[in-house]
């Protein structure tokens, strides 16, 4: 009788106005966004978790999983207002700037490539004329990328708390004046280990465990001139009008994944990530400091 009298209803309807219909008509994706220049290889990269997590989202009405690639964190930050963007994973200092662009939460810890946390250090050549951070004036110091939380947001976030004027330089001659300190992109660890072993840069800066590894047999000639505070590897965060129980849903999902094999394979394949837990209480607290950095540096109001 009920089915009848829904045929019947549904004659009289216009077209695209029926809200009577079958739970997967409804089902969405569930998106997971990242930031990168090149959006295809990010995709390749995520879409092994975003996958995952919509087939454990099935009771949930997510139909598939996709990756949303933004070109920056204020892209980012708007595909998260708008609703385009469910989840976004990266290091610390994006996640805080696309949460002060969008409302996003930060609820998650991603143990990439088994770390939990690191710091940064500034080194140089043990051979240099530097001894301190101080002694970095008039000189250059190399980074890796704009995006880099330990590789540049943290190492310029901290000179600029010691006093220190920074000028951004396009390649290493450039002249630095001397009451700076200049700075250039080298766009990867290993690079930035190459511009200070072969002296195109005085100093450089890095995670802890980059450093180890990208110095290898070098770590006689190198010194470190300064250690920065603990923070999280990575990460997650998510739209800030998304549903507490969907949350709470995907947080679960999350942090059991390792307990099965299917979950561990799929974290090994989202670069070798080991696994996703709470956020520790006061992790964060030290960048939460540099709040004025971050609006400063992504232009927030």
């Amino acid at each position: 009788m009920i089915n009848r009298f829904l045929r019947f209803w549904a004659i009289f309807l216009p077209l695209g106005t029926l809200i009577l219909e079958s739970e997967s008509t409804w089902a969405r994706p569930i998106n997971v966004g990242s930031v990168n220049t090149q959006p295809a290889s990010e995709i390749k990269k995520f879409l092994p978790i975003a996958s995952y997590l919509a087939k454990h989202l099935q009771s949930e009405g997510i139909s598939q999983g996709k990756v949303v690639v933004a070109k920056d964190m204020a892209e980012m930050g708007s595909l998260l207002r708008e609703g385009k963007v469910d989840l976004y994973i990266d290091s610390a200092f994006p996640a805080l700037a696309v949460n002060r662009l969008s409302g996003s939460k930060l609820f998650l810890r991603r143990w990439k490539k088994g770390i939990g946390e690191y710091h940064t250090v500034i080194f140089t050549r043990i051979d240099s004329n530097i001894d301190r951070i101080e002694d970095l004036k008039g000189k250059l110091i190399a980074f890796e990328e704009p995006y880099s939380t330990s590789g540049y947001f943290v190492p310029k976030a901290v000179l600029l708390q010691h006093g220190f004027k920074l000028a951004s330089k396009t390649d290493g001659t450039n002249p630095v004046e001397k009451g700076e300190i200049g700075y250039v992109f080298t766009r990867a660890d290993d690079a930035t280990m190459m511009w200070v072993l072969r002296g195109r840069a005085h100093a450089g800066a890095m995670d802890n465990h980059s450093y180890l590894k990208e110095a290898r047999d070098n770590l006689s000639s190198l010194k470190i001139l300064y250690k920065t505070f603990s923070i999280p590897r990575q990460v997650v965060s998510h739209r800030g009008d998304l549903s507490a129980g969907l949350v709470a849903k995907i947080k679960e999902i999350f942090m059991n994944m390792q307990q099965s094999e299917e979950g561990k394979k799929t974290l090994q394949d989202f670069e070798k990530t080991t696994k996703f837990d709470e956020i520790p209480d006061q992790a964060m607290a030290p960048l939460l400091k540099l709040q004025n950095f971050i609006d400063a540096e992504f232009g927030v109001k």
